[in-house]
């Protein structure tokens, strides 16, 4: 899509220590300026058949070219640049592709996934997420997380009063995802629009890596480590070294100068 772009990339999934199959899907397509994660539920139907489509909905809709902004719903608030609209439609797509899907085949019934995504353009950065799969940027050695996770846990603490409260005696609830492509017909999805500038790092990850694995000690494998593919591996080992709980997937994109 930005071809002017000079984008390096990687990428590493592992199934981890503790699953018997790996659910998560991804794509880094820098030729497109597209990375991607998608995390198929634990616990719900066909996952990874979620996850894979979430990321494949999304890859055609950049492929082909579709004019997807003239389907933006009549009275909504429109995104503030059309690479945005392009990027949050294609999420939508997907949601509807993968629900549709989820209605004709009884072994298929309740699949979801998470999803997250960064296009990256000319000076911008365009992030859509649903769930609990996290956009970082490391940017002169600090590590920003980019996207609020779509969870019980996240959603109370944006409550306020009582919300510690109410979080101790939902403890073993905490961390469940309370969106989630395929769900429902319709999905609400989060987007944000940032600056870039040259030499920024954009990490696209499930929680299988942010989860057992402390930001600090993933900044400092960003930090020290400018080979992306070895950056990546490395993440995927100190998810597996922190228990492996999930499927633990990452991908990197380092913005060049000039």
């Amino acid at each position: 899509m930005y071809p002017q772009l000079a984008i390096e990339a990687a990428a590493q999934s592992d199934v981890g220590r503790r699953r018997s199959h790996n659910e998560d899907s991804f794509a880094a397509l820098p030729y497109l300026g597209l990375f991607m994660v998608a995390d198929g539920l634990g616990g719900y139907a066909a996952g990874e058949v979620a996850s894979r489509m979430a990321i494949e909905v999304v890859k055609s809709c950049f492929e082909e070219g579709d004019d997807l902004e003239d389907t933006w719903p009549y009275g909504a608030a429109r995104p503030r640049d059309r690479d945005e609209v392009r990027l949050v439609l294609s999420v939508r797509r997907a949601n509807r592709a993968i629900y549709e899907a989820s209605q004709q085949k009884d072994e298929m019934r309740g699949m979801a996934t998470t999803f997250a995504g960064v296009l990256l353009g000319p000076g911008m950065a365009y992030i859509a997420h649903v769930g609990d799969s996290r956009v970082y940027r490391l940017r002169e050695g600090k590590l920003e997380r980019l996207t609020q996770d779509h969870t019980l846990l996240e959603e109370l603490l944006r409550d306020g009063d009582g919300a510690l409260e109410t979080l101790e005696a939902l403890s073993d609830r905490a961390s469940a995802v309370t969106r989630a492509l395929g769900c429902d017909e319709s999905v609400a999805i989060e987007s944000r629009v940032e600056a870039t500038a040259p030499g920024d790092v954009f990490l696209v990850c499930s929680d299988g890596l942010w989860g057992p694995v402390p930001e600090e000690r993933i900044a400092g494998v960003l930090r020290a480590h400018g080979e992306l593919s070895l950056a990546a591996s490395l993440l995927v080992d100190l998810a597996n070294e922190h228990g492996g709980p999930d499927n633990v997937t990452c991908v990197l994109a380092r913005l060049g100068g000039g």
